[in-house]
């Protein structure tokens, strides 16, 4: 009795994705939005101004759909489709916004959640975002709950213009994920055409000392996919002292903002889009969805300028 109702429900969750995903595609054309998006020659030949002191940045901040992987990705891949064309280099995502951030509610089975765990560079969804990056001609860091044999991490993955993947970086400050996920352990710092590129997800902002050790391994630009905390008074302050404390700028995307700091700890850019994380599928395209595309010209460190 036990398998045939689980049966029926994986059953019923099928059903459900691919009514999801008709609706999605539906209310793309509607619901993708970009900020900041230039005009002109520059976004007709998808460069950014003054190219070569800059690396234009965006930041995709979408709202999660739990457990959706395949609506999911259908939405982001048109939010960041958008940004290519808005001449973005460097495009990052939300934390886990593959499965939506799923660890957050601990009534899903622990098989159907583990089962939302992603293989690296074999899973369906891997792939799918390699090419992505490949076509569209970015680097992409991209937030997705990984599995690896036995054990779930939340991971961000940073791929480079050809699809390739440079490396991965895995949260260390787990909090309430721990029952599920498995920290990681490594602060990896990539080498990029715009500089050293350092990753640190969400609640990994408020340890100084493993910002430090990003800063220390070379890293000129620290990327925070997040999905916590945020607004002036609860994260803001936060990403600036370690900024100011480290001398490098933040790239901070969550699913309710998008945030920019420099290596002085001043805010560049900053936005507020609602104030929900995660939204029912009978949402999509409402007034919740509230998704869009952010823009910044970053400028480039000395090691990176011709």
């Amino acid at each position: 009795m036990y398998c045939h109702n689980k049966l029926d429900s994986r059953t019923g969750q099928r059903r459900r994705s691919a009514l999801l995903l008709a609706a999605v595609l539906l209310t793309a054309a509607t619901t993708a939005r970009a900020v900041g998006e230039p005009v002109g020659p520059a976004a007709a030949e998808g460069n950014a101004p003054n190219a070569a002191h800059h690396v234009r940045v965006a930041g995709v901040v979408l709202k999660w759909l739990r457990t959706e992987k395949e609506a999911n990705c259908a939405r982001a891949e048109k939010l960041i489709t958008l940004a290519a064309r808005g001449g973005a280099q460097l495009v990052c995502t939300t934390e886990c916004f593959l499965d939506g951030y799923a660890i957050k509610d601990k009534s899903i089975p622990l098989d159907d959640y583990r089962a939302l765990g992603e293989p690296i560079p074999d899973g369906k969804y891997f792939q799918r975002l390699a090419a992505l990056a490949d076509r569209l001609d970015i680097y992409l860091v991209a937030g997705l709950l990984e599995a690896d044999g036995d054990h779930r991490y939340n991971t961000a993955v940073f791929l480079d213009p050809d699809g390739k993947l440079i490396g991965k970086y895995r949260k260390h400050k787990l909090d309430h994920e721990l029952v599920r996920n498995t920290p990681g352990t490594e602060t990896p710092v990539f080498r990029t055409p715009f500089g050293q590129v350092g990753i640190m997800i969400c609640a990994d902002r408020r340890d100084p000392d493993l910002v430090k050790r990003l800063r220390d391994g070379g890293a000129e630009l620290l990327i925070c996919p997040s999905g916590g905390m945020f607004g002036p008074k609860s994260n803001d302050p936060i990403v600036q002292a370690r900024s100011k404390e480290n001398g490098v700028p933040i790239l901070f995307v969550h699913p309710a903002e998008f945030l920019v700091t420099d290596s002085h700890g001043e805010i560049r850019a900053q936005t507020i889009l609602g104030d929900r994380l995660e939204i029912a599928t009978s949402e999509v395209g409402g007034d919740n969805d509230q998704n869009e595309v952010f823009f910044f010209d970053l400028p480039l460190p000395a090691s990176a300028k011709p």
